[in-house]
């Protein structure tokens, strides 16, 4: 695929706001036409007004978690130009709950958008692309996706199964001129905890530090360009892995020390 964007297909979801919106904006700043995607159309809107970029950028209403409505979205774009070049799944939710008071229906709820919500985006094309011979996936996981932290179980959980599928799908394609990508960032600073589902007492342990929205936007694109397997934005969370590969029973004690500090003063019954 080379360096350059210009005129490359892109497919992102999650697109209206957060890491996706800041993802359509640096696409479409490398002259890429982008199919930005989400479920409000009140969101895609304002995307339109804000990014609209001489016909480059096409919004479509769909949602990851519905079958029909993704099927309706892929063949729109394959009506509208053929198998995209690029396909960036985003889409996300997160949960923060400890792993006793989880609901089946919170889980259910984070791997459907955070795990199958990603196969509906992704397998659709992936014939298509290995047909072509050419191809770039790329998934948007986390750090947790590489260590499990307390209150995250679900989440965590979610984010490592894409792990095991991007193993297995680059594989498969292996040869085909299509490559797989994982860019995993911390904490970011978008809409996402605001939208995040909470059972019982929020989490209080300290964050990695916060990326901005257009720094992860920023990795997307670099990624885009590469045929790297993963990216693990920030320096803490480079440590984090590295230190979990090394001595994981280190790990397990300092987050435990960290859990038992937040906890004290807290209602045992919560």
């Amino acid at each position: 695929m080379g360096t350059s964007l210009k005129d490359r297909r892109v497919l992102i979801t999650g697109a209206s706001a957060g890491i996706g919106k800041a993802s359509v904006r640096a696409f479409l700043r490398e002259g890429a036409a982008v199919y930005g995607v989400a479920r409000s159309r009140q969101g895609l809107d304002t995307l339109e007004t804000e990014l609209g970029v001489a016909g480059k950028l096409t919004t479509i209403v769909a949602d990851v978690t519905d079958a029909g409505s993704m099927q309706a979205l892929v063949e729109q774009v394959l009506a509208d130009g053929g198998v995209p070049d690029i396909v960036v799944a985003n889409a996300g939710i997160g949960l923060d709950a400890r792993f006793s008071r989880t609901s089946d229906e919170a889980l259910r709820s984070v791997f459907e958008v955070n795990v199958f919500g990603v196969v509906r985006t992704v397998r659709p094309f992936i014939h298509g692309m290995t047909d072509r011979g050419s191809g770039r996936v790329l998934l948007i996981s986390s750090i947790v996706g590489k260590r499990g932290t307390p209150h995250y179980a679900a989440y965590s959980g979610s984010k490592f199964a894409l792990h095991g599928m991007a193993d297995a799908l680059r594989v498969e394609l292996w040869g085909t001129g299509v490559t797989v990508g994982l860019v995993c960032p911390s904490s970011t600073m978008t809409e996402f905890q605001q939208r995040l589902i909470r059972e019982g007492p929020a989490q209080k342990l300290k964050r990695p530090r916060r990326h901005s929205a257009e720094s992860v936007a920023d990795a997307v694109v670099a990624m885009a360009r590469s045929r790297k397997r993963e990216k693990i934005l920030s320096s803490e969370a480079n440590l984090l892995h590295l230190a979990n590969t090394v001595a994981p029973g280190l790990v397990d004690r300092v987050l435990a020390r960290m859990l038992k500090n937040k906890r004290e003063g807290e209602d045992p019954s919560t």
